[in-house]
Parts: C-alpha cells; sequence; structure tokens
C-alpha cells in the first residue's frame, strides 16, 4: 500500500505542526500526543517516503527541502478541506458558492469593490468574503488554499512556486495632504519641500511603503520624519484633514478622495510606476465563479 494512502488528516497536521515549531517535545504538548509517538511516526514516515525530512541542528530541528514541499502540500490539502466545509455549510444555507479573496489597504477601495458588484450581478446566491490585511499576512493563506485571490501592487509581492500574477492596471503612488495643509495650493514642489513636514504611513510591511522609499532613494532624499504609522486608509484620510501631515497612498485611491475634495495630491518630480495585479494558484480549479470574478477584476481595471 502507498503511504498516501495510509496517510490520515491528523497526520498532516502533525507535519505542519512539526514544521513551524521545529521541536519535537513542544509539538507532541501541543497536539496532544506523545513525543516517542510523534517521533515513531516521523521515523515511519521518513522511511516510506526514502527521503530526511528533518535534521537535528543546534536549534532544534532543520527542514530539509523535502520538508518544506511536503508541508507545502500538506497545507493546500488542509486549506481546501476547511473550505470545503465552509462550502458545504453555505450550500445548506442556500448559498451557490463562495469566493475568498484578499487585498491590501492601498488598492482596497478601487478595482475590487467594482469586481464584487459585478459578481453579485452574475451571481447573486454566491457568498463573498473579502479579507483587507497586509500581503505578509494574505500570501499564505493564498499558497494554503484558504483564499482564491489577492490582489494588491505586484512590484514587491515576491512569487512563490505555483503561483501565477496577472497585471489590471499600472500604477503610481501619490504625496498627498489635507485641503488645509500649507502645501495644498501649491503648484510646483521639489521633495525638499515636503521634507519638512511630519509623514503618516503604512508599516514597513505594506508596498506603498516600500514604494514610497524607492521613490525618495531615486531622488536622493532621506527618509521622512515618520509621526504615525497606520495600515487603516480611514485613520490615514481622518489625520490628513487637519494639521501638517504627509502621507503616500495609491494613484487610484488619491483619486476617489481628491474628487471627494477630501485629499490634495502634491505637484512632486515622481520617477517610479509601478502595477496591480492579481495572484492566484496555479493548481486551483478555475470555476464558473472564479472566472466571473476575473472577468469583473479586469472589466473593473480598465473602466
Amino acid at each position: 500500500m502507498e503511504w498516501t494512502q495510509r496517510l490520515r488528516m491528523r497526520q498532516l497536521y502533525l507535519l505542519v505542526a512539526l514544521y513551524e515549531n521545529r521541536n519535537v517535545s513542544h509539538t507532541a504538548a501541543r497536539m496532544g500526543v506523545t513525543q516517542p509517538g510523534l517521533s515513531k511516526w516521523l521515523g515511519e514516515l521518513e522511511e516510506d517516503l526514502n527521503v530526511k525530512l528533518f535534521k537535528r541542528g543546534p536549534r532544534g530541528l532543520e527542514p530539509t527541502d523535502y520538508c518544506a514541499a511536503l508541508v507545502q502540500h500538506a497545507r493546500a490539502i488542509i486549506g481546501e478541506l476547511d473550505r470545503t466545509q465552509t462550502t458545504i455549510r453555505l450550500l445548506s444555507n442556500g448559498i451557490t458558492g463562495n469566493l475568498v479573496v484578499g487585498t491590501t489597504p492601498t488598492v482596497a477601495t478601487g478595482v475590487v469593490p467594482r469586481a464584487a458588484h459585478l459578481l453579485g450581478k452574475r451571481h447573486p446566491d454566491a457568498f463573498l468574503r473579502l479579507v483587507e490585511d497586509r500581503l505578509d499576512l494574505l500570501m499564505p493563506q493564498l499558497l494554503e488554499g484558504r483564499m482564491d485571490f489577492v490582489v494588491t501592487r505586484t512590484d514587491q509581492a515576491r512569487l512563490e512556486p505555483g503561483l501565477r500574477c496577472d497585471l489590471l492596471y499600472p500604477e503610481h503612488i501619490r504625496i498627498v495632504v489635507g485641503p488645509q495643509h500649507p502645501l495644498a495650493r501649491k503648484r510646483k514642489l521639489a521633495w525638499a519641500d515636503v521634507m519638512r513636514y511630519p509623514w503618516i504611513t503604512p508599516p514597513k510591511t505594506s508596498p506603498i511603503r516600500r514604494e514610497l522609499e524607492h521613490e525618495l532613494a531615486l531622488a536622493g532624499q532621506p527618509t521622512p520624519r515618520y509621526r504615525v504609522e497606520s495600515g487603516s486608509t480611514l485613520v490615514i484620510l481622518s489625520m490628513l484633514q487637519d494639521g501638517d501631515l504627509v502621507a503616500p497612498m495609491s494613484g487610484r485611491l488619491m483619486e476617489s478622495f481628491h474628487k471627494n475634495h477630501q485629499l490634495v495630491p502634491l505637484p512632486l518630480p515622481y520617477l517610479r510606476e509601478g502595477s496591480v495585479g492579481v495572484i492566484r494558484r496555479l493548481e486551483a480549479v478555475e470555476t464558473p465563479l472564479h472566472k466571473a470574478f476575473m472577468e469583473g477584476l479586469l472589466q473593473a481595471a480598465r473602466g
């Protein structure tokens, strides 16, 4: 009998936990098994595979490349089964299908809501869950099959094996201020003019923050005085309304706030241009719901 036929779901959870903890005793305590039992099972699995999954190092277990590959597939299986359980529960409530889409704050108010609206027209009985979070927290969920798509700026996204990225539209950052800011009515500015003011920025892990620092490096400017750090677009927007704060923002997001007279883009000599795209798993089955959402994204991007 092949080892895959003997493998149980519980053992997949054990493998992932061992990979994350790098310690047999801690993993055994966390998962409610005995340490000898866990060690015996791991040895049997390595014997079946005829490869070493872990090496013992000074800081505990060190996963081999074989282990990393196996854990990647284990996480995908666990994620798919969790999604299946959710789908069955939704079907019992009259929902015809479900889709989970991750998005970073810088693009959350752009194409994603419009694509969601278009999806609702074509599949009114489907369930869509939108998750807005940092890219480093969204990508593992995509790899594990817990998400179907991640929409983000692509210039800072690192694609793992098994993922593909489709570009949606070119994107750039803009430096913005509130309508009452001293620089709001200036028609021409140099970077040195805005560096005298304090900044509010997204976290270090945000693509916009990294893009800002690339732009400043090209302009030969030092790191600004970051007075406030926030991952919430609404917090940044609110804090810009009063005072002298300056903030980086994606171009499309800025346009919507500028039309409502909530923000003013500063006329600076920008040099970089990025892009926004949608990332998904290569092995994912394309259901009618997946296809409809992708078509909605592309239509919203063109618009």
